[in-house]
């Protein structure tokens, strides 16, 4: 039981940060976005697939938005709020 509360309070302390992603032109752009994404530690879970160019991104708080704005805008793509 005590496993189950604390699997409760860490998904309450998640947030989801949603993006536009400009510059990806093939799914390897996506990938590598991804990747990248996946590779930030507090990260749980990405949704992103090309060619749509909005990610979202569900995360702990260690994590903030700006963070994964500047993660990917230095792989070379532009990023706005979506």
């Amino acid at each position: 039981m005590l496993l189950k509360m604390e699997e409760q309070h860490m998904d309450q302390a998640l947030q989801a940060t949603t993006l536009t992603v400009t510059g990806m032109t093939c799914s390897g752009c996506a990938s590598k976005v991804d990747k990248a994404l996946r590779g930030l530690e507090g990260v749980r879970d990405i949704s992103l697939h090309y060619p749509e160019t909005t990610v979202g991104v569900l995360h702990s708080a260690s994590v903030t938005p700006e963070v994964i704005r500047e993660t990917v805008t230095s792989l070379g793509f532009e990023v706005t709020a979506a």
